[in-house]
């Protein structure tokens, strides 16, 4: 019985349309060693069909006596998943032998210098990078406890592990031009350092410049990149009221770039984590507030109505722009929200890339640069 459910997945693999131009497979297998294992685990598999196009289809193998087995179509250019109850996570069909553990979430191959090998080593490297930082934090913490000042050592280490990651997503990128784990450092890259991003986009192979999330982050890396901390600030400008436009017009430059740090935060009233940022923008707004600091919260992707409507219901009582839609996203390279900008005086671009749902990072971001009297 267990060989017949097996045979059918790989020939219901083998059989599909969308995947009938790849004739290449990779094995995957997995056991299950507690006795909750699910009747079946999901692959998302993905692979190019016969005229070219990226295919995307939904494998269901058969978990049984807690043990699954399929073979499913190699494409090292694009991450496939695999998922089972709450559980999900990527791996890259490397044309290996693969075998998954479900309790840890690892994939591992049997080619020892393969693409899926790579791809859990970048992850391992960033996990180990990530501890050395955390020990690191901790021991100046024990010390700033005691008394000492320690912050300008944490600002330093702050910076190396920044710039830790930033090296190693970009020999990530050198080291895999043609594969799928170029993806995953590209989409690292893409926030950490989006200038050194766009200079490794001409290592990719055409392939991989293909790639689903490639594509989708290669017409913002530009934007990112001019729009980067210590760039000047990009304007724009906004008509809120097309029925009025002479005098609903507004321009980013009316408030940044005039005298006082600006925080812009980017929003709209049908996102959660925007809602959730108000309460602490608002003590933000209310301890900082002045001469030297300002709050311009701008809705984008937004019906004026429900903008207006939202500014009234969450009591924001700072500078709004309503229906600013794409054009901010789009100039500054931001494809999700919220995101906060905080500018400086002349209009430089001093922090971006984070939220306000976070009280203590708000306030720490602010602080770095407003001196209160």
């Amino acid at each position: 019985m267990n060989k017949i459910l097996l045979s059918i997945v790989a020939f219901t693999v083998a059989c599909s349309s969308c995947f009938s131009g790849n004739n290449k497979t990779t094995k995957i297998s997995g056991t299950f060693t507690d006795d909750n294992a699910p009747e079946y685990v999901k692959v998302e598999a993905k692979s190019y069909s016969e005229e070219g196009t990226m295919c995307s289809e939904t494998i269901q193998i058969p978990v049984v006596d807690k043990h699954f087995e399929a073979e499913i179509p190699t494409c090292v250019t694009e991450l496939d998943i695999i998922s089972f109850g709450n559980k999900q996570f990527t791996f890259i069909a490397d044309g290996s032998s693969l075998t998954v553990h479900p309790d840890s979430e690892t994939v591992e191959s049997s080619d020892n210098t393969g693409i899926q090998i790579r791809y859990a080593g970048w992850w391992a490297d960033q996990k180990e990078l990530a501890r050395a930082y955390t020990r690191s934090w901790n021991a100046l913490q024990e010390r700033a406890n005691a008394g000492e000042d320690v912050r300008a050592e944490q600002a330093i280490m702050e910076i190396g592990y920044q710039a830790g990651m930033v090296q190693l997503h970009k020999q990530a990128i050198i080291d895999n031009p043609d594969n799928a784990v170029a993806q995953m450092a590209m989409s690292s890259l893409e926030n950490a350092d989006p200038v050194t991003a766009l200079s490794l986009v001409g290592l990719l192979s055409e392939r991989m410049k293909e790639n689903t999330t490639i594509s989708i982050i290669l017409p913002t890396l530009e934007a990112k990149a001019n729009t980067a901390v210590g760039k000047m600030f990009t304007d724009f400008e906004i008509v809120q009221d097309p029925g009025h436009p002479q005098t609903s017009t507004v321009k980013l430059s009316d408030y940044v770039g005039k005298g006082k740090y600006i925080l812009v935060s980017l929003w709209a009233s049908w996102c959660e984590e925007s809602r959730r940022e108000i309460p602490n923008l608002k003590k933000a707004y209310e301890k900082y507030h002045g001469k030297l600091f300002d709050v311009v919260s701008i809705a984008v992707s937004d019906a004026p109505e429900y903008s207006v409507k939202a500014i009234s219901e969450l009591g924001i009582n700072w500078n709004s722009i309503i229906n600013a839609q794409s054009l901010p996203l789009e100039l500054y390279g931001v494809r999700r929200i919220p995101e906060m900008i905080l500018f400086a005086p002349d209009g430089t671009i001093l922090y971006r890339n984070f939220w306000g749902y976070d009280e203590e990072i708000l306030d720490s971001v602010i602080k770095k640069y407003v001196i209160l009297d």
